[in-house]
C-alpha cells in the first residue's frame, strides 16, 4: 500500500514538471542562454531604444541578461527598473564605476514610458507595500539602505526609510 502510494506521488510529480511550459525554468537551468537577444527585443519600445544608445558607448554589440529589466505594477502605475550590472558592454566603465551600476527606473504615463529615476548603485530594488511603489537603493559601502517613495510623478526621499 505505501509502495503504491509512494508510485503515485513520484509518477504525479513527474508529470506536473514534465507537463510545465519552457518558461516556468526561466529563472535556472544552464541550457538557456543568459544573454539571450529576446531579453532586449521584448522590452518596452522606448526602453529598448535608450538601452540601444549604449551601444557606441560600449564599443561593441551590447547584450542584456534575463534581470535586466524589472517590472512592478501598482494600482495606479506600472515600473521598469533597468540594472545595468546586468548588461553587457565591453567598455564596463560607461555603465559602473566604484559608486556601482547605472540603475533607471521608468513608469508608464498615458501608454508610453519615461524616466523617472538615474542612479549608480550595487542595488536597486522595486518594492510595493500597500499598493505604493518605493525604490530600495543599496550603495557600494554595504551601508544602511536608502528607500524612495512614488509621489505620483516622482520618487522622493521616505522619511525615517533608515529606521525600516
Amino acid at each position: 500500500m505505501l509502495l503504491t502510494k509512494c508510485a503515485l506521488a513520484t509518477t504525479a510529480f513527474a508529470l506536473c514538471f514534465l507537463g510545465l511550459p519552457q518558461s516556468a525554468f526561466s529563472h535556472g537551468g544552464t541550457a538557456q542562454n543568459p544573454w539571450d537577444s529576446t531579453h532586449l527585443t521584448n522590452l518596452p519600445s522606448e526602453i529598448r531604444a535608450q538601452a540601444e544608445k549604449w551601444e557606441a558607448a560600449c564599443g561593441a554589440p551590447i547584450a542584456v541578461a534575463q534581470q535586466f529589466a524589472l517590472y512592478l505594477t501598482t494600482p495606479s502605475a506600472q515600473f521598469v527598473a533597468l540594472h545595468f550590472d546586468d548588461f553587457q558592454c565591453r567598455n564596463r566603465g560607461v555603465v559602473c564605476d566604484a559608486s556601482g551600476c547605472l540603475h533607471e527606473v521608468y513608469t508608464k504615463v498615458r501608454g508610453r514610458y519615461r524616466k523617472v529615476l538615474t542612479l549608480r548603485a550595487q542595488d536597486v530594488r522595486l518594492v510595493r507595500e500597500q499598493d505604493v511603489a518605493f525604490v530600495e537603493i543599496q550603495d557600494r559601502s554595504g551601508g544602511a539602505r536608502r528607500l524612495l517613495r512614488w509621489n505620483g510623478s516622482r520618487f522622493v526621499t521616505q522619511t525615517g526609510a533608515e529606521n525600516r
